[in-house]
């Protein structure tokens, strides 16, 4: 009897002991916290992050949603939307010699500070105005050749082996001519001659009075049903004028007929084109 009475007493004094145990358990300032990862594979990982004397991550296992190598990803999300904007000078970009800010625009480089672009764009030069010529032909006596060429021209026949024409148009800054020419030689020229009389009239036509001067290359074409070679050339006078021309040569029975074309630069195409396509064209010998 005493036996069960002590043993009862036993585990009434055991269950208080240990209920005071519990109640006076420490609570310590660092804990762990269990974060859950990204399913990965059907399989759930667990990263541990504790704050110690190393930092609040010091442990923790970083994962990323983020594949950059798919093309998805924006780097414009990285953009500080508060980002410092920049001011210029108005004065400076109100000068009709100042420098022009490159346009904004949505791209990968939004963000970077607007670069000023030097120089200016240059204004849209003003069109040359129209030509248009009425053809007439003209006989050239003493050279015995007929041609067609613009109609209105100054003659120029004063010269026994030459006949010129000249555009009257007095609102040119550059009067626009042609030159035929025919000068006996002493051997029937092949086209090595001519490509030499070729240059040998640049070399001419130099001299005259340019402050620059370009010619182009030798090539071949007919000239009066026969084989003959030209070059162009472009130059700008002592008076600053741009000019343009075209020469040609060929050699019939030891005569040497050579063309000379020229006009202002702007109208170079209209020139080739037209008036000295016409007139080789149309040129025949009497």
């Amino acid at each position: 009897m005493w036996k069960k009475r002590i043993l009862c007493v036993m585990l009434v004094l055991c269950a208080f002991l240990m209920s005071a145990c519990q109640g006076q358990k420490e609570t310590f300032p660092t804990q762990a916290r269990e974060t859950a990862a990204p399913e990965s594979g059907g399989e759930e990982e667990t990263a541990v992050e504790e704050s110690g004397g190393q930092g609040l991550f010091a442990n923790a296992v970083v994962e990323s949603s983020v594949d950059y190598d798919d093309g998805s990803y924006d780097p414009m999300s990285e953009e500080d939307a508060d980002a410092e904007t920049v001011d210029y000078d108005e004065e400076l970009l109100s000068r009709s010699d100042g420098p022009t800010i490159a346009p904004t625009m949505q791209s990968e480089y939004a963000g970077a500070t607007p670069v000023l672009i030097d120089p200016i764009d240059k204004p849209t030069p003003t069109p040359l105005p129209t030509l248009a010529f009425t053809f007439v032909s003209y006989e050239a006596t003493a050279l015995h050749l007929t041609f067609e060429a613009p109609a209105g021209w100054i003659v120029d026949d004063s010269q026994a082996d030459a006949y010129t024409l000249t555009n009257p148009d007095v609102s040119m800054d550059y009067a626009a001519f042609l030159t035929l020419r025919q000068t006996a030689v002493n051997k029937q020229y092949d086209k090595r001659d001519l490509t030499k009389e070729i240059k040998g009239m640049l070399d001419t036509i130099r001299s005259e009075g340019y402050s620059s001067f370009s010619p182009s290359n030798t090539a071949s074409r007919t000239f009066l049903d026969a084989d003959g070679i030209y070059a162009n050339y472009t130059g700008t006078t002592t008076d600053g004028v741009k000019v343009a021309g075209r020469i040609i040569a060929c050699c019939i029975d030891k005569n040497l007929y050579t063309l000379r074309v020229s006009y202002p630069l702007g109208y170079r195409d209209f020139y080739v084109e037209n008036v000295f396509n016409k007139l080789r064209h149309t040129i025949k010998l009497n």
